[in-house]
């Protein structure tokens, strides 16, 4: 009974801090229920500027925790991005600008646009194909 101590208590001291052993334990939970997490924070994590915010939170925590929280932290973002697709039709984007007017379908004429391209957009719908400028007023 004595040596079932001495090996529980040499346990205990190459445990980590409490505090990795929380983040590790969340970070399980959220690997696990994934599917869970609103898609507007998905689609963040899938953007640009998300990719590039997850990949700094990978380096920062395999920097600070070591290198198997950093992979359990990998592993929560993959899985986070594998849910979320944008050719999905549940996956509605939300039109940033609002010009007050209505909108009309409009074919589509020649190639796509290189801006489109680059940020992967699929515009369906265009506001108008007409510019109307006035001058600038003092």
């Amino acid at each position: 009974m004595g040596g079932m101590v001495f090996s529980f208590q040499e346990v205990l001291s190459k445990l980590d801090s409490p505090a990795k052993l929380i983040y590790g334990v969340v970070l399980i939970l959220l690997i696990v229920y994934s599917p869970i997490v609103p898609m507007d924070y998905r689609l963040f994590m899938d953007s640009l500027l998300g990719r590039v915010f997850g990949v700094a939170i990978v380096y920062g925590v395999i920097q600070s925790f070591g290198w198997v929280y950093g992979l359990l932290t990998a592993l929560v973002f993959l899985t986070m991005l594998r849910g979320v697709s944008k050719m999905s039709p549940l996956v509605v984007a939300e039109e940033g600008f609002d010009g007050g007017g209505t909108v009309s379908e409009k074919r589509r004429i020649g190639k796509r646009w290189f801006v489109e391209k680059v940020l992967g957009e699929n515009p369906v719908k265009i506001a108008t194909d007409k510019v109307q400028t006035t001058a600038v007023q003092d």
